[in-house]
């Protein structure tokens, strides 16, 4: 150090080893014996019941709202309670991906009942019909394409994650050209839906298993969203702010 100047690597190195009350620098690196989550914790193996229950208890915890169905009466109860939320909060339009599981439980007959507009995330043509209300917007608004300036007008969204992880209550979304990022970050409201064989324990284990057989990067998602409980952010003067990044209100199902 030269007139209050660090000067090189090894300057810096000694002057942080000085702080921390050693005498020298040490010549070999600290041992670093573990690599990941610790071995005990691997080991902590759950149920299929228990980790439903952690999940439901910690989105609960985050102000999420969960319902646990039996496949075989998956379809009504899911419709029902969907319907029933967008009665609650208002809902006139939603988006949704376009995944096999949503289109076999029938949502989109669920919520025409009831006259909501749906936009599955797949091309649509040009031009504005009916049920979608115009929105203000300027040149760069007006070149997006028909599915995004729909799904803008959403309040709600509906996915079926990859994964869900029990002791965070996270959801775990890879993108694709049917299952559209947008449908989870512009609506207000996300509905998440998803199988109980679908929850793990920890985080790594989604992330072993969406990494797993992968070599190339164009093998994997153009993004990979983790959401844990409503959209929340405390970045200006520590003033909690709920839904500003994405959805404020967040329910998930989980069908047995």
């Amino acid at each position: 150090m030269s007139n209050g100047t660090i000067r090189g690597r090894e300057a810096f190195i000694a002057n942080v080893s000085s702080r921390l009350g050693r005498r020298e620098v040490p010549v070999a690196a600290p041992a670093h014996p573990f690599r990941g989550a610790p071995e005990f914790y691997k080991q902590i193996k759950p149920s299929t019941e228990e980790n439903i229950e952690l999940f439901a208890r910690n989105w609960q915890a985050l102000t999420g709202k969960v319902l646990v169905v039996d496949e075989a009466e998956a379809a009504d109860k899911i419709g029902a309670w969907l319907r029933d939320i967008a009665a609650e909060l208002g809902v006139t339009h939603v988006s949704r991906w376009e995944h096999e599981g949503l289109t076999a439980l029938g949502l989109d007959e669920a919520l025409d009942t009831s006259g909501i507009a749906v936009a599955p995330w797949r091309p649509v043509e040009a031009g504005n019909s009916e049920a979608w209300p115009k929105a203000a917007g300027g040149a760069n608004w007006a070149q997006r394409s028909e599915l995004l300036k729909r799904t803008e007008r959403c309040q709600l969204g509906i996915v079926w994650p990859d994964f869900a992880v029990a002791n965070t209550s996270t959801l775990v979304l890879q993108c694709s050209p049917q299952r559209g990022r947008s449908v989870s970050l512009l609506t207000e409201i996300l509905f998440a839906v998803f199988r109980a064989d679908q929850l793990v324990y920890r985080m790594g284990e989604a992330f072993e298993q969406i990494t797993r057989g992968k070599q190339l990067p164009a093998q994997y998602a153009s993004s990979l969203n983790l959401i844990t409980g409503p959209s929340r952010s405390a970045d200006i003067e520590n003033d909690l702010t709920i839904g500003i990044h994405g959805p404020g209100k967040v329910y998930a199902v989980i069908i047995r």
